[in-house]
């Protein structure tokens, strides 16, 4: 069962580098789309014949929840509920709701009434473990966890989202019994195996690469995994295999912003190659003019080649992006009278 909460959002919490460790991330967006009008159409007609089907109303609120048209989707599960008040999937679609609108607390309500009217409800306790997590409260995310497994232990996720809560919690220990366990469940869970190759990145050890390549057999167009193997090497200054994974990220994006300054740190700071980390900083002010970081590596570029007027020249318009930038500064205080 895979839920549309936190579930696709956890492999980016994994990868939060900074500076040249910047990552790929999943964009999301706040435009709300319009349903299916056929659909909606459909719904309604269906509605408009027998208004007391409850089921009828879930399902349009659905679809206008899929749309994140809240209002319509709340007045329409809200009707449901008061025709059947004691459906608990009822409440895991309010909650779903909720969620969507940023409602934690109410998305809690919601999924402990859903609980209570049906004890044994492990979507509910799965979801219910999703949003302790979001707060941050890794404790009762785990004991939601452990009674999914209690009803159902052959269901990846939850050893899953223990595992994640345990690493957040900073319990690598646990997280990694957990991402086993997950696996063991699950041999081909790809999720399990990318933060197992992200917990023993942070520690430099080698077995990281092991854990990449296979959520890459996996899914072997997986970015986040070519990114993290490219950072894992690039961190253990193997600046050829680094730029391999890196390039194998251009092969399938090649306008990623991320794949691409990393190539130009490591030309930068690993092969001392000033001229060739120039072209990749160009190219990534080409995808993304505000990637400021790019325009002061540039700069700094210049400045080893001895070019102190295009780095002052730089280094000023790295400010403008980014206002008292303090590498920038340095940066102008260093060349000052050359």
């Amino acid at each position: 069962m895979r839920f549309k909460m936190l579930y696709l959002l956890l492999i980016v919490a994994g990868i939060s580098f900074h500076s040249c460790r910047q990552g790929p991330e999943k964009k999301s967006s706040d435009n709300s789309e319009k349903p299916a009008p056929t659909e909606i159409a459909a719904l309604t007609e269906m509605i408009m014949a027998d208004s007391t089907d409850a089921a009828l109303f879930d399902q349009r609120a659905k679809v206008y929840l899929a749309a994140k048209n809240h209002n319509q989707a709340m007045r329409d599960m809200l009707y449901a509920i008061e025709l059947e008040p004691e459906n608990y999937e009822f409440m895991i679609t309010l909650a779903d709701i909720y969620l969507s609108m940023g409602l934690l607390e109410n998305c809690v309500e919601a999924l402990d009434r859903s609980i209570e009217l049906q004890p044994g409800n492990i979507e509910s306790m799965l979801k219910r473990s999703e949003i302790s997590i979001m707060l941050t409260k890794y404790k009762q995310a785990i004991e939601y966890a452990d009674m999914a497994i209690g009803i159902d232990k052959t269901n990846p996720l939850p050893y899953f989202m223990k595992g994640y809560a345990f690493a957040q919690a900073g319990d690598t220990i646990n997280a990694i019994k957990s991402y086993l366990e997950t696996i063991n469940v699950k041999q081909d869970h790809y999720d399990a195996y990318l933060e197992l190759g992200l917990i023993y990145s942070t520690r430099g050890n080698p077995i990281a690469i092991d854990y990449f390549n296979n959520a890459l057999n996996i899914n072997p167009q997986s970015i986040e995994a070519l990114y993290a193997m490219g950072m894992f090497y690039q961190e253990a200054d193997d600046a050829e295999n680094a730029m391999n994974a890196y390039n194998k990220i251009l092969a399938i994006d090649p306008n990623n912003a991320f794949a691409n300054y990393n190539l130009g740190y490591v030309h930068l700071v690993l092969l001392n190659d000033y001229e060739q980390a120039i072209r990749y900083f160009e190219v990534v002010e080409q995808i993304n003019p505000d990637y400021f970081e790019a325009t002061f590596n540039k700069a700094y570029c210049y400045e080893l080649l001895g070019d102190y007027q295009t780095a002052r020249d730089l280094y000023k318009e790295v400010l403008e992006k980014q206002v008292n930038y303090p590498r920038a500064i340095e940066g102008l205080n260093r060349i000052q009278g050359k």
